[in-house]
């Protein structure tokens, strides 16, 4: 009996925090970090504030994970790209297109996620989290080195310049203050010329 409480209180403290970082990344989806308060974020999950601290220490730790988890799903969609059949051209292609579409249709979470002003503590998150982009996007590279279709003497560097294109590329279309509108075409147009930019930087002439 005590067993089936202890796991129905962990399966209800999992799912407070769940409502949380939902709550969480809902607000700054629609108005930034500078909405994401710890009392806003309490109202949106229908919790107290004082819960939302028994699972994270600040804002900041709310922040982070919900950095986290959004780079994890990022993560996941270039890697699925980077082991399929397609040749290594195709791939970066495909990665960089794929990553600046999906910025492009979240803009708000993009831009607060990747650029708006934080503290240290979520700078240096983003920093690792570029690091782990910038991994899979030299696996790719290091495959078309093998395959012939690059040729990099290095493929840190060229990861990191590819990483730079395909985030920084976006801040401008993504700035909250340009209220830029992108439809669908000119998704697909602005993503392609930045992966057909990637491209041609690194492949063999």
């Amino acid at each position: 009996m005590s067993y089936k409480r202890s796991s129905l209180m962990q399966e209800r403290m999992e799912q407070n925090r769940k409502s949380i970082l939902s709550s969480a990344r809902k607000l700054i989806s629609e108005g930034g970090f500078k909405d994401a308060q710890i009392q806003t974020i309490a109202e949106q999950a229908g919790v107290s504030s004082g819960l939302v601290y028994r699972y994270f220490d600040n804002k900041s730790q709310v922040l982070i994970e919900v950095l986290s988890e959004a780079i994890n799903t990022e993560l996941l969609v270039i890697d699925s790209i980077t082991e399929s059949e397609l040749s290594a051209k195709q791939k970066l292609h495909k990665a960089v297109a794929t990553f600046v579409k999906r910025a492009l249709n979240s803009p708000q979470l993009a831009y607060s996620l990747m650029f708006e002003p934080v503290d240290s503590t979520v700078e240096h998150e983003r920093f690792r989290v570029k690091q782990l982009i910038k991994q899979s996007i030299k696996k790719i590279l290091a495959d078309g080195n093998a395959s012939g279709e690059f040729v990099l003497d290095d493929l840190n560097t060229a990861a990191l310049c590819v990483v730079g294109a395909m985030t920084y590329v976006v801040v401008e279309p993504l700035d909250p203050a340009q209220n830029t509108k992108f439809d669908h075409a000119h998704k697909d147009y602005f993503s392609k010329q930045i992966a057909d930019f990637c491209v041609d930087a690194v492949q063999r002439k």
